[in-house]
């Protein structure tokens, strides 16, 4: 009796023991699960540079950007490495696939020996799609940049003057009225929550404007205020003769983005008003007299416009952008020169 208590004694401590053993493992196993999930999901107090895991993803990232993001799942590993670093890696039973951009290696271990393969593919399908496309930033419109364009002249009317030889002394040589914008300044608002495609842009820009004349004329008022053409000396050679003017530019326009397979490549467009400032204007003539060449400006308001606006629309691809602008306003001051509403048509050359 003595010794089955004693063995039924030992057996019951084993047990508790065993028990407990179990219990303190299952916790330690929990705590560090706990630790590493916490610790995944606890964001850097740095703000330059961090690391994210989570489950089978992992990120490295500078300034809130994504330097490298690797997945690892089943099938293999898809890494991401700044912009354009895009690999793949794939076991399949006895050939490993690294894929490179549309380059794909084929490494195929069969009885024969090791064989390597290199083909084109067609680029990533939809699901590595969704991998490689950046997370979703702030709205970014598309306003700030170099612009050229060439100028022209809509719904003329020439009434206010008597004399019928001065009627279409504003024609211009389109080719050479061209325009030059820098819109050196862009400030953007998102009009969604949780999505970048839609919002308003505001900025600044500068806006030189060249009309070149199509007949051998320049501008100067008469005593009634008005701009009139004036005829050059006959014994002058003109080379060209045009009028310039800088206006200081505020658009306000309403943009639409359509993203094309990657969010960052997005057909977009908008519309809205852009108003302007006169910040300088002149005339510039430059002609031959006795075998020598000159140049002369006479810098005047020549009645234009000091504040105008017009209607602008833009639509483009990434930075590929053409723009139109139809003033609301007429090119001259009310009754100090003919009708004119000015027209711009252009491209963006440079985008900020």
């Amino acid at each position: 009796m003595s010794i089955v208590l004693v063995f039924g004694v030992n057996a019951q401590e084993a047990v508790d023991t065993l028990k407990t053993d179990s219990l303190k493992k299952k916790v330690l196993i929990e705590d560090s699960w706990s630790n590493k999930k916490k610790k995944s999901e606890t964001k850097d107090k740095f703000n330059t540079k961090s690391w994210e895991t989570q489950a089978d993803t992992t990120k490295v990232k500078f300034m809130k950007k994504d330097l490298v993001k690797v997945v690892e799942d089943d099938k293999g590993i898809k890494a991401k490495i700044g912009k354009i670093g895009k690999v793949g890696f794939e076991e399949d039973r006895d050939t490993t696939k690294i894929r490179l951009g549309g380059k794909q290696i084929n490494i195929i271990d069969g009885w024969h020996g090791t064989r390597i393969r290199i083909q084109k593919v067609h680029p990533w399908d939809a699901n590595q799609d969704k991998f490689f496309m950046e997370e979703e930033g702030d709205f970014r419109g598309h306003w700030a940049g170099f612009e050229m364009g060439v100028n022209g002249f809509a719904d003329e009317d020439y009434s206010g003057y008597a004399d019928p030889n001065q009627e279409g002394f504003m024609d211009l040589d389109m080719a050479k009225s061209l325009a030059v914008n820098v819109n050196f300044l862009q400030y953007d608002i998102s009009l969604q929550k949780e999505r970048n495609t839609i919002g308003l842009v505001t900025g600044m820009g500068l806006e030189w404007n060249n009309y070149r004349f199509d007949q051998n004329i320049t501008l100067g008022n008469d005593g009634s205020g008005m701009v009139q053409p004036i005829s050059f000396d006959p014994h002058w050679s003109i080379k060209k003769s045009k009028l310039t003017s800088l206006y200081l530019t505020v658009p306000l326009l309403l943009e639409f983005q359509i993203p094309v397979k990657y969010k960052s490549r997005r057909v977009h467009m908008s519309a809205g008003v852009v108003g302007g400032l006169r910040v300088g204007s002149h005339t510039k003539v430059k002609y031959r007299l006795n075998g020598n060449t000159h140049k002369d400006k006479d810098h005047d308001d020549f009645n234009l416009k000091t504040l105008r606006y017009a209607a602008h629309a833009r639509i483009g691809y990434r930075s590929l952008n053409f723009f139109a602008t139809y003033g609301l306003t007429d090119f001259f001051e009310k009754n100090d020169g003919p009708e004119l509403v000015p027209f711009t048509v252009g491209i963006t050359l440079v985008s900020f």
